[in-house]
């Protein structure tokens, strides 16, 4: 196997041995390799395709917790030496980049041209793009801005039989190929491995800033969010931090915190934050400083990012009260963040380890069981394997399964692609 990947990569290309860094649910791999092209990519996977050989994609390798156990790994392929701007066009605000490429080299690149990739998932600074965009991962702008589906044109898909697909466009307007690319986008590398993407950039905004909102208990700032809503002040982001957050985050270990995050012109930042008390609903109202804010920002990317078990509850906005005493009731004491305009709550557990495993897996059986009852859903974005054996992260899929399971028979026909990690 070594000798055969040398010759496609190189020698420096193939790492064998101790690969722990690289284990997935601490099954170590076999081997790890790095190609430096999508031609590199194709025949590995050609190879690995024609003896079986089961391969887990990987960016930095920050998100192999998340999905289920596997039962082997023979090869973990890494995009991180894929990472150059392939074509910029300032201009036209897109751009076309290797997937291994980091945010922060992106937001470096970008932001000379004062232009920006508005993603900020979990731990985003050191995160690839092609891990991003394979997971679908998306942080508190996602208010504002979306998900990765929403900033993708078009990509680069090498499939687990070795072809080399081009979906999708470079520019705005280019639609080929379409629902395909949002189709790959969050098949966490089961249909084939992103080796470039085509993305639309945005200005960056003349004016960022950030006001915390402060109350004893949740409820409170949930009805401050209804009424921010109902008065149409548009925010960029909406963070809903429990105590153990809002100390970390802002010295405040006593305190619910709501960090509303404004962006745009000055004149139209100015109006929004000036209108903050009036719909407070009785809670604190404090302005960040830049540097605060910015701090407060990047240590929850940090935080829920080095979690050991985070489980996602997502519900309707309109109940985010009732999904955030789901969290409580079933992860007493545990860190929760929601992203309050989107109805997202997410538990963020340090140490899972403390209690039993089986309370774990009973408590988020049955916090699925709640969110399916009002409609909503449960899923465990990243857990320790002791855990993820005794529950499924994902939970059912329904009708969607039989499209999916033929997806994968063309995408990846001798199934060696992460097989069973996400839901084929």
């Amino acid at each position: 196997m070594l000798d055969r990947l040398r010759s496609i990569v190189g020698p420096g290309a193939v790492r064998a041995g101790d690969e722990a860094r690289w284990a997935v649910h601490g099954v170590v791999p076999k081997a790890v390799v790095a190609p430096a092209s999508a031609e590199e990519t194709a025949a590995v996977l050609a190879l690995a395709s024609g003896d079986g050989w089961v391969v887990e994609p990987a960016g930095a390798g920050a998100c192999l917790d998340g999905g289920r156990v596997p039962g082997r790994v023979d090869l973990v392929l890494t995009t991180e030496r894929l990472a150059e701007v392939v074509e910029y066009e300032p201009a036209d605000l897109t751009a076309s980049v290797g997937a291994g490429i980091r945010m922060a080299a992106l937001a470096a690149r970008f932001g000379a041209h004062r232009q920006w990739l508005p993603l900020d998932p979990p731990g985003h600074p050191g995160a690839t793009l092609g891990a991003i965009v394979s997971t679908a991962s998306a942080g508190p702008l996602r208010l504002a801005y979306g998900t990765p589906r929403d900033h993708v044109l078009g990509l680069q898909l090498v499939t687990g039989d070795g072809r080399i697909l081009e979906l999708g466009g470079k520019v705005v307007k280019n639609v080929a190929g379409y629902d395909l690319v949002k189709l790959v986008v969050g098949s966490r590398g089961t249909l084939g491995i992103v080796t470039r993407v085509n993305v639309r950039l945005r200005p960056i905004p003349a004016a960022d800033a950030t006001v915390a909102l402060l109350a004893p208990a949740p409820d409170r700032l949930v009805a401050a969010f209804q009424a921010m809503r109902e008065a149409r002040i548009e925010a960029a982001a909406l963070e809903l931090v429990s105590p153990a957050l809002a100390g970390s985050l802002l010295g405040e270990p006593d305190a619910w915190a709501l960090l509303a995050r404004f962006q745009g012109n000055a004149e139209a930042v100015e109006a929004a934050r000036s209108r903050l008390p009036s719909v407070a609903q009785g809670a604190r109202v404090e302005a960040l400083s830049p540097e605060r804010a910015e701090a407060a920002w990047s240590g929850l990317s940090a935080e829920e990012a080095r979690a050991a078990l985070a489980v996602r509850l997502a519900d309707r906005p309109s109940e985010l009260a009732g999904t955030l005493a789901t969290a409580a009731r079933l992860f007493p004491g545990s860190p929760v963040a929601a992203h309050a305009g989107d109805g997202i709550a997410r538990v963020l557990v340090p140490a899972p380890e403390g209690a039993a495993t089986s309370s774990w897996v009973e408590a988020i059986a049955e916090a699925r069981s709640a969110m399916a009852a009002r409609g909503g859903t449960a899923i465990v974005a990243r857990g320790p394997r002791a855990i993820l054996e005794g529950v499924d992260p994902y939970g059912p899929v329904g009708p969607a399964l039989r499209l999916m399971q033929a997806l994968k028979k063309e995408f990846d026909p001798a199934g060696i692609l992460a097989p069973g990690r996400f839901v084929v």
